[in-house]
């Protein structure tokens, strides 16, 4: 193989074959990359949620007779459409948290036989305070009596099913054997012909009664 002369920093020569050169040379080389425009890096982003709005906590008590009573509807409104609803608690109140600050419409719908003092009133959520509504309503409340006259096999349409109490009334089941006795004053009843139950009925409340018409 060939030999090469190489010169060194201070003037000095040796050889060196050509191989041995080559690979002087390559181990003096940099290895760089190629040059060019720079690509962008991807960068994922994702939007910061909006910070929550004002708000604030809303609820009342329905009263009727001056007792709480768990039978009232109650709708919290804005502009012409429900923003919330539900009935009232055993306690007779209600309540909804979180509720964006603004102006509101507070309206319930009792059962028949009722005055309230009223049953829509206006009401004002401000940031962070409660806001109190009450009702009071006054009058003879009513209750009905509902359930379905039944068979070994299933319900039976067309029984015919008495009332007896307070007031005195007669039925027929529907086609899926359901019945319902309303518009009852408070007492006690007997729902009877084909298998008699006694029956407790509240003010303003709905009672169950199961016929067994085997």
């Amino acid at each position: 193989m060939a030999n090469l002369t190489l010169r060194g920093r201070f003037g000095r020569t040796a050889a060196v074959s050509a191989q041995a050169a080559v690979l002087i040379v390559t181990l003096g080389c940099e290895s760089r990359p190629a040059t060019g425009p720079t690509a962008p890096r991807e960068t994922s982003t994702v939007p910061p949620l909006p910070a929550p709005g004002p708000v604030g906590a809303i609820g009342g008590m329905v009263t009727i007779n001056g007792e709480a009573r768990p039978i009232v509807w109650v709708e919290l409104q804005r502009g012409s459409w429900p923003w919330a609803y539900r009935t009232t608690i055993p306690s007779g109140s209600w309540e909804w948290g979180q509720v964006p600050a603004g102006d509101y419409d507070v309206v319930i719908k009792t059962p028949p036989g009722l005055t309230c003092d009223a049953t829509r009133k206006s009401a004002t959520v401000r940031t962070d305070q409660r806001t109190v509504v009450n009702f009071a309503c006054f009058g003879d409340e009513k209750g009905s009596i509902l359930g379905f006259a039944s068979a070994e096999f299933g319900t039976v349409a067309s029984a015919r099913l008495t009332l007896t109490g307070p007031v005195n009334r007669e039925i027929i089941s529907n086609e899926d054997g359901f019945f319902a006795f309303e518009d009852l004053p408070p007492g006690e009843y007997v729902v009877g012909r084909c298998n008699p139950v006694r029956v407790s009925v509240r003010d303003g409340a709905t009672a169950f009664a199961m016929q067994d018409c085997s």
